[in-house]
């Protein structure tokens, strides 16, 4: 916005108002010209167009003061726009009350949009501040082990920490993502038993590093869904349980509620299921989950005890798979017991194959 000097402004203003001068003119033409055709005597109306044009002018230099006085209030607001518009001139009229309310609406919107985004800004800044912390821990690992004798174990080691490296990349990675999930959903039908399997074999490393059994016996299950997505939230499971299982096994299980069978209604039945929708339960025989952190594990940055213990966690995994569940239309619960291990409950709602793709289309 330019700061205009006061001949450019009262040329702004004379612009604005050129019409009424131009009818003023033609008014006064017209009392003049009818009093000449009828022979009338011209003073008396030279007389009072005088008056008038007086008193207009008085009226004008009001006016072009009030003009001047709120282009400045205006300038002003602009430049404390980042701040407030409290300088914003008293409205005139409706018209201009109305507008008034515009932009204050939009300052609002501005303001708590400007706000949201710090608020991003300095969660991102802690996340990646953390994130670049842990990386280093594995890149520290490998650069020792490579200092170190070749041997079996330490090939196993070093395969382990560029697996963390590896997962430490691809969590920043859908960190990014998640803003624009919507953009980067592809919705199929997807065979839930396959995403399981790749998600396990991918863990394998892990797996067998920390010498952790796995229960999964092959199952049919049908979902709507975009595998990529679902892999992720499935492998961040995984991910979570490994980490805090130092032995003993990991448990996957899924649950038909297309299908009423005895074997579904005895995996009902031990794993507390409840409700009519397919359930994807994956347990550990971990430390767990003291109860007062159950209910926050999915919020944003929350680590808990356990996390506060480990002094590596982001606090951003769980979350993660909470929106990215949210955002695919399926919810997660969580159960657990310190000592005996945790339960993760992904529900999948009942799964139509047939009526969700014709829904989707």
């Amino acid at each position: 916005m330019e700061h205009l000097s006061i001949g450019k402004l009262f040329a702004k203003w004379f612009m604005d108002r050129v019409i009424y001068f131009g009818l003023y003119l033609v008014f006064a033409a017209v009392f003049i010209i009818t009093a000449l055709q009828y022979r009338i005597d011209i003073e008396p109306i030279l007389y009072s167009l005088l008056i008038c044009t007086f008193l207009g002018c008085c009226c004008l230099v009001s006016n072009f003061i009030q003009y001047k006085n709120k282009y400045h209030a205006l300038y002003e607001t602009y430049l404390n726009l980042e701040t407030t518009i409290s300088s914003i001139p008293k409205p005139a009229n409706n018209i201009e009350e109305l507008y008034g309310e515009l932009l204050r609406d939009l300052f609002d919107n501005r303001s708590d949009l400007y706000l949201k985004m710090k608020k991003q800004e300095v969660e991102s800044k802690d996340y990646y501040t953390i994130w670049i912390h842990q990386i280093k821990t594995p890149i520290a690992a490998l650069y020792l082990l490579l200092q170190v004798e070749d041997s079996q174990k330490n090939r196993m080691l070093m395969k382990q920490e560029l697996f963390k490296v590896e997962q430490y990349a691809e969590m920043a990675l859908y960190y990014l993502r998640l803003q624009h999930m919507s953009y980067d959903i592809l919705l199929k039908e997807c065979n839930l038993y396959e995403i399981v399997k790749q998600s396990v074999k991918k863990y394998s490393i892990s797996f067998i590093g920390k010498k952790i059994s796995l229960h999964l016996e092959a199952f049919d299950g049908v979902v709507i869904s975009d595998e990529k997505w679902l892999g992720f939230v499935i492998e961040q499971i995984l991910s979570n349980c490994i980490k805090y299982t130092a032995k003993g096994s990991i448990s996957i299980e899924y649950i038909d509620s297309t299908h009423t069978t005895q074997f579904n209604d005895k995996l009902k039945h031990a794993y507390g299921v409840t409700s009519a929708d397919s359930v994807l339960c994956i347990s550990d025989t971990g430390i767990g989950i003291k109860e007062e952190d159950l209910p926050r594990i999915f919020e944003k940055g929350f680590t808990g005890y356990n996390g506060r213990m480990d002094k590596k966690s982001t606090g951003i995994g769980l979350y993660l798979c909470k929106q990215v569940l949210n955002k695919l239309g399926f919810d997660i619960s969580v159960t657990s017991e310190v000592g005996k291990g945790t339960m993760f409950q992904i529900y999948f709602g009942k799964q139509d194959s047939k009526t969700k793709v014709q829904e989707l289309d």
